[in-house]
């Protein structure tokens, strides 16, 4: 008997809880505007179709991954004191090879982007 009691509190102080939720969550119409969310500076009520430029995205993610990469080098002393020279060798040199491919196909020559446009 006791246990249908405490179960019958507990029903309605989630049936409280979920009624007072959504009598502070309610919103009206022509609120809408006000409580929208607003990010980077663009309006959520403009064209749709922007322009964004492909070149900071790509030195976006660059960023990204030469980021990861330096996390990938914290091991490097022990890896210098065990001896394995040949890991950091060919790790500095898949970043190098990386970097040069980027540098050959323009990625990183913004200038040449700018005049051209």
């Amino acid at each position: 008997m006791i246990y249908l009691f405490m179960m019958l509190i507990i029903l309605m102080l989630v049936i409280i809880v979920m009624f007072l939720f959504i009598m502070i969550s309610y919103k009206k119409l022509e609120d809408y505007e006000t409580f929208s969310s607003y990010e980077c500076g663009f309006s959520m009520m403009s064209m749709t179709r922007m322009f964004f430029s492909f070149r900071f995205f790509l030195i976006s993610i660059l960023f990204l991954i030469f980021d990861i990469e330096i996390a990938l080098m914290l091991p490097l002393p022990y890896l210098i004191m065990s001896g394995e020279v040949m890991v950091i060798f060919y790790f500095f040199m898949v970043l190098v090879l990386g970097l040069m491919y980027e540098y050959f196909y323009g990625s990183l020559n913004w200038l040449n982007f700018i005049s051209k446009a």
